[in-house]
């Protein structure tokens, strides 16, 4: 496997970035639409990385791809505890981010602990938008099934 440099992840995060806060403050204007933002913030990243696509929209830009590390595609379950476990890369003053430096694989900590590495690969899909709304549509597919409205 081909993994991504630290620059590079640096790169799609940061677009990943103007495109959460672009949105956020549009909904911010919108403060009807307030409690999307906060929704979006936590499905962007899991259901995005779990897709076909298995990118974010800044990492497909930077042609970057999250896998876990014998190369399979990532279920939902495995995106959201790379997520939750991102949060403590960033508690820890950023020092989760920069184990990438240092790892043979390019891994950070969240990486480490669920056993992800970032590839230099985008995969064929049907369009990144369809493939998140496909994710959204199975995720709470999934969610409803188990619900007897009876």
């Amino acid at each position: 496997m081909d993994y991504t440099s630290f620059w590079r992840r640096g790169a799609a995060a940061i677009i990943d970035g103007i495109i959460l806060s672009a949105i956020s403050a549009l909904c911010m204007r919108l403060v009807v639409l307030l409690p999307f933002a906060f929704i979006l913030h936590f499905f962007y990243k899991p259901i995005f990385e779990s897709s076909n696509v298995r990118a974010t929209p800044g990492k497909y830009l930077a042609e970057i791809s999250v896998v876990r590390s014998n190369g399979d595609k990532l279920s939902l379950k495995d995106a959201y505890i790379r997520y939750f476990a991102s949060w403590v890369s960033g508690l820890m003053l950023g020092l989760g981010y920069l184990c990438a430096l240092f790892t043979k694989k390019n891994q950070t900590l969240h990486d480490l602990f669920a056993d992800t590495v970032v590839v230099n690969k985008v995969y064929e899909s049907n369009g990144l938008w369809n493939e998140w709304v496909d994710q959204m549509k199975f995720m709470f597919a999934r969610k409803t099934k188990n619900i007897d409205i009876n």
